[in-house]
C-alpha cells in the first residue's frame, strides 16, 4: 500500500470508528455532545464538531503533505492550486444550476429540524437550512446545519463524487459555510453514541439553493501564481514567522519547482519572432535560447534562492516533527552551498531530533568554525554532547531540576538501553523484559521517550469521566490520533509499533532487535513489518495493551486524587521499550516520569536472568481493588505474583476486613484527618493487625499485607490521640515503611510517608538513633525512585518532600 494511500485509509476508518461510536472498547462519548444534538443547541455542538475538527487537523495536514510531497510538490492546510479551486468553483456552479431546475418534486412539503422524529425515514418532506460549520472530512462529510428556527443538527453526507483523495480543502468549497441548503427526505439517526445526526446518504438529497458567501477573486486565481521563485520564498517566510508551518512547505516548494524549471534552457519560453522579420537561425543573437553567460546568471541566482528555499522548508518540517525530511532538504541545501550556516546547523538539529547524536555534534562543531560566539549553536552542540554521553554510559545528571522542585526546564534526557533484553518468559510463554547480568538497587535499566503522550492540562477537564484513568475515552482517543500522526512521520516510529503486541495478539513471540530502541542504533536494516500491519483496530488493541497512566507511578501523589492540582499530573502515554516491561504487584523497578521521558530504575537486587517488573496500577491498595482496576482499564490479565497468592489463600478471613475497607475508600475521595471516615479506616488497620498475629504469619508475609492495607495504617498514625488505647495496638511506623519497601519499592506512597515521618520524628526531638533509623529506610525509597544520586542529594530531595 502506498503511504499516501494508507494515510487516507487511516483517516477514514478513525472516522467511522470513534465519530459514531462504533468502537467496542470506547465508553461513551461526552454528555455534552449528546445533550446538545438531542436539544438541537447550535452552539453546544458548533463547540463539539471544532474540537473534533481539531482533533484530526494534523492528521489530516501531514496526510496531505505526504501525498503531495510524494508528487513532488508538497502543499496543505488549505493551500489548494488555482485550478483545484476554479474547477471545483465551477462544478458546484453546474451542480446548483442543475438542482435548481425542478430536483424538487412538487408536492414536497417543509419540515423544522424539532418536528423530526428519531430513526424515521420523513418521505415527501425537505428541510431548510444554512450549513453553519466549515465542513471536513474523515469517512463522510461533516458539517452542521441551522434551520429558519435557529435550531442545529449534525450532518453526515455521503458524498460519492468525493474519492478517498479528497482534501478537506476541496469539501470545505463543496458545502461552503452559509450555503443554504435543502435536504431531501431528511432522516434524523440516533448514533451508538448516544447522539443525533441527519445522516444523507447520497450527495443527490442535497439541493444548493444558494452557495454562500462568494469565492474571493484571491482564492480563485491567486497572487501567487505570477509571482517569481524569490518572492514565492518570501511568501514561504511570513506564512513561517506566522507559525503556518504546512502552508510555508507549500510556498518553498513552489518556489523550488519554479527555480529548477527556470534554469533549464530547454525549459526557457520562445517570444514570437516580430512580423516582417525571419526567424534567426539557433545560434544567432536571438534571444529565445540565452547563450551561456545569461544562463549563468540565472543559474546562480536561482541557485542561492533554491537552497534558501531547501534550507527554509527544512526548518519547517522540523517544527511538524517530520526530521527525516528535514534532515533531507538540509542536506539538499548543503549540496548548493556547504557552507551555509543555517543549513550547517538545521542539519544538526535535525540528526539530533533523530537521535543521531554522534553525527549531530560533527555539524555543531562544523557551525562553531563559522561563528564561534553562536549561543544557539554552542547550546545545540552541548545538548548533543550531553546525550551522546547518556546513550554511551547512561549517565543523566537529574539533581539540578529534581532540587528545584522540577521547575523550569526539563532536562535533556536521550533513549537509553542499559543491562536488559528481551526474551520469551519461561514461566508465561510471553515477551518480558529480563537483565543480562546482576544489578543493585537504584541501576538504571533505561530510558524511554513517549511516542506519543496526552496530559489532562491539553484535554478539556470537562470531558473527563469520574475517574480519569487509561479507561478515560477522551484520553484514549487523543492519543490514537497521535500515534497514527506518528506513523505518516516517521518509519522508525512505524516499527516500534509494529513490534508491540495488542489486546488481540499478546502472545506475539516475535523478537524484536534491541537496536530498534537505542539512540542511532541501525535498526533499519531489517525490515520487520510493513505499513498495512497498522490498521486503527489494531493500534487501539497496542493502546489497550501497552499505553500506561499515572496509577502506580513514582510520582504519583498519595492519598488524594481529586485536586485540579494533582489533576493536571494525570496523563496517558505510549512508550516502546517499557511496553514490554510486565506488571507484577511486587514489582522489581520504579518508574520516574520527567516529561516525556519514562525512566526505569532497580528497585531490587536483580540476579542475571531474572525479569523487569513494575506496577500498571496504585500497589498500595487490597487485591479486590487491585483485580477491578487492571479489568476496568482492560488489561486482559490476573497478576499471579506472590503477593497476589498470599491474598488469594487468606481470602477468606481478609474477604470481611477487605469489602469494610472499599466501602470507606473511593477514588474522587479526598480524607482528611479526624472525620469519621478516617477514624473507621484506623480501625481497619487495628483489624488487620489483629488477624496477622491470629494467623501466625511470617514476617514478610505480614508485610505485604500491611502494604495493602497502607491507607489505613496512614490514618491509624493520624488519628492516635482519637484511637485512645487502641493506638498501641499499631505497629511502629517504621515497620510500615518496611512494609511499602518490601511490596513496592519506589512506590510515591511509600516515599511521602517516609519522608513524613522522617520529619515529624526529627520535629519531636527524637534520638539521634532513630532519626538515621528512618533517614535509612526513607534513603533506600528515594534511592529506588530517583536512582543512584548521591547521598547529599537524596537527603535534599527527602527534606523538600518533607516540607511539603
Amino acid at each position: 500500500m502506498e503511504s499516501n494511500e494508507m494515510g487516507r485509509e487511516l483517516l477514514n476508518e478513525l472516522g467511522v470508528l470513534q465519530l459514531y461510536g462504533l468502537d467496542a472498547y470506547r465508553a461513551p462519548s461526552d454528555r455534552s455532545l449528546v445533550e446538545a444534538s438531542l436539544s438541537r443547541n447550535k452552539d453546544g455542538l458548533l463547540e463539539a464538531h471544532i474540537r473534533f475538527m481539531r482533533r484530526f487537523q494534523e492528521l489530516e495536514r501531514d496526510w496531505q503533505l505526504m501525498k503531495l510531497q510524494d508528487a513532488g510538490f508538497a502543499s496543505s492546510n488549505g493551500h489548494e492550486s488555482s485550478g483545484v479551486v476554479a474547477a471545483e468553483a465551477a462544478k458546484m456552479s453546474r451542480k446548483k444550476q442543475h438542482q435548481q431546475q425542478g430536483l424538487l418534486p412538487k408536492g414536497m412539503t417543509s419540515i423544522r429540524l424539532v418536528e423530526l422524529k428519531v430513526g424515521k425515514q420523513h418521505h415527501g418532506r425537505v428541510l431548510y437550512g444554512v450549513l453553519c460549520a466549515e465542513a471536513f472530512f474523515l469517512s463522510l462529510i461533516q458539517t452542521l446545519v441551522e434551520d429558519e428556527d435557529g435550531n442545529a443538527a449534525r450532518v453526515m453526507i455521503d458524498d460519492s463524487s468525493l474519492d478517498g483523495s479528497a482534501s478537506w480543502a476541496k469539501v470545505q468549497i463543496r458545502y461552503r459555510k452559509g450555503m443554504k441548503i435543502a435536504i431531501r427526505n431528511p432522516f434524523l439517526s440516533d448514533l451508538p453514541d448516544e447522539s443525533v445526526a441527519l445522516r444523507v446518504h447520497s450527495e443527490d438529497d442535497v439541493v444548493i439553493l444558494s452557495e454562500g458567501p462568494p469565492l474571493l477573486p484571491s482564492e480563485v486565481n491567486p497572487p501567487w501564481t505570477k509571482l517569481d521563485a524569490a518572492d514565492l520564498r518570501t511568501e514561504g517566510n511570513r506564512l513561517f514567522a506566522k507559525h503556518d508551518w504546512a502552508g510555508a512547505i507549500d510556498f518553498y516548494s513552489k518556489c523550488i519547482r519554479k527555480s529548477l524549471l527556470s534554469v533549464s534552457p530547454a525549459k526557457q519560453p520562445q517570444p514570437p519572432a516580430p512580423r516582417g522579420k525571419k526567424k534567426k537561425k539557433p545560434g544567432s543573437s536571438n534571444h529565445a535560447i540565452p547563450n551561456k553567460a545569461t544562463v549563468k546568471s540565472v543559474a546562480l541566482v536561482d541557485q542561492d534562492t533554491v537552497m534558501l528555499a531547501y534550507s527554509n522548508r527544512a526548518a519547517a518540517w522540523m517544527k511538524l516533527q517530520h526530521y527525516e525530511k528535514a534532515l533531507v532538504d538540509a542536506e539538499e541545501a548543503l549540496k548548493l552551498d556547504p557552507s551555509h550556516l543555517k543549513s550547517i546547523y538545521r542539519k544538526g538539529r535535525a540528526l539530533h531530533a533523530l537521535e543521531q547524536y554522534e553525527q549531530a555534534c560533527k555539524c555543531f562543531s562544523e557551525a562553531l568554525g563559522l561563528v564561534s560566539q553562536d549561543k544557539d549553536v554552542k547550546g545545540a552542540l552541548q545538548k548533543s554532547e550531553i546525550c551522546l554521553q547518556q546513550i554511551q554510559q547512561g549517565v543523566y545528571d537529574l539533581s539540578k531540576h529534581l532540587l528545584s522542585g522540577c521547575e523550569g526546564s526539563l532536562p535533556e534526557c536521550s533513549d537509553y538501553v542499559g543491562p536488559v533484553e528481551i526474551k520469551i518468559s519461561a514461566t508465561t510463554g510471553r515477551r518480558g523484559l529480563f537483565v543480562t547480568r546482576d544489578v543493585g538497587v537504584g541501576e538504571l535499566l533505561l530510558v524511554s521517550n513517549a511516542l506519543a503522550i496526552v496530559r489532562s492540562d491539553t484535554t478539556s477537564l470537562e470531558n473527563f469521566e469520574a475517574c480519569p484513568s487509561r479507561s478515560n475515552a477522551s484520553f484514549r482517543d487523543d492519543l490514537l490520533v497521535k500515534i497514527y500522526c506518528l506513523v505518516l512521520k516517521s518509519p522508525k516510529w512505524l516499527q516500534h509499533l509494529s513490534c508491540l503486541s495488542d489486546s488481540e495478539c499478546p502472545g506475539n513471540e516475535k523478537l524484536p532487535p534491541m537496536d530498534l530502541f537505542r539512540s542511532g542504533g541501525k535498526w533499519g536494516e531489517t525490515k520487520l513489518h510493513s505499513a498495512q500491519d497498522i490498521s486503527v483496530r489494531r493500534v487501539m488493541g497496542l493502546l489497550l495493551q501497552n499505553a500506561i497512566d499515572e496509577s502506580g507511578c513514582c510520582t504519583q501523589p498519595a492519598l488524594t486524587k481529586s485536586s485540579t492540582k494533582e489533576q493536571q499530573g494525570q496523563f496517558l502515554g505510549l512508550w516502546a521499550l517499557p511496553s514490554f516491561v510486565n506488571h507484577s504487584c511486587t514489582p522489581t523497578s520504579a518508574r520516574l516520569h520527567l516529561g516525556d521521558a519514562l525512566l526505569l530504575h532497580a528497585s531490587r537486587q536483580l540476579e542475571a536472568g531474572e525479569e523487569v517488573t513494575f506496577t500498571y496500577v496504585n500497589s498500595m491498595l487490597p487485591l479486590q481493588i487491585r483485580r477491578e482496576f487492571l479489568e476496568q482499564d482492560s488489561w486482559k490479565f490476573q497478576c499471579t505474583c506472590a503477593r497476589c497468592e498470599l491474598e488469594t489463600r487468606l481470602k477468606e478471613s481478609l474477604e470481611h476486613i477487605g469489602k469494610h475497607f472499599q466501602s470507606l475508600w473511593a477514588v474522587n475521595e479526598t480524607f482528611i484527618p479526624g472525620t469519621s471516615e478516617t477514624l473507621d479506616m484506623a480501625n481497619i488497620a487495628i483489624k488487620v493487625e489483629h488477624l496477622l498475629k491470629a494467623n501466625g504469619s511470617y514476617a514478610y508475609e505480614q508485610q505485604l499485607i500491611r502494604a495493602s492495607f497502607f491507607i489505613a495504617y496512614w490514618f491509624g498514625y493520624l488519628n492516635l490521640e482519637r484511637m485512645g488505647k487502641h493506638a498501641l495496638k499499631l505497629p511502629p511506623p517504621e515497620m510500615v515503611i518496611d512494609a511499602t519497601t518490601a511490596a513496592a519499592p519506589g512506590d510515591g506512597n511509600a516515599l511521602v510517608f517516609a519522608a513524613f515521618w522522617l520529619k515529624k520524628f526529627e520535629d519531636q526531638g527524637a534520638s539521634k538513633l532513630v532519626v538515621n533509623d528512618v533517614q535509612n529506610r526513607a534513603m533506600l525509597i528515594f534511592k529506588c525512585l530517583y536512582g543512584k544520586q548521591k547521598s547529599s542529594v537524596l537527603k535534599k530531595l527527602m527534606r523538600a518532600q518533607a516540607a511539603n
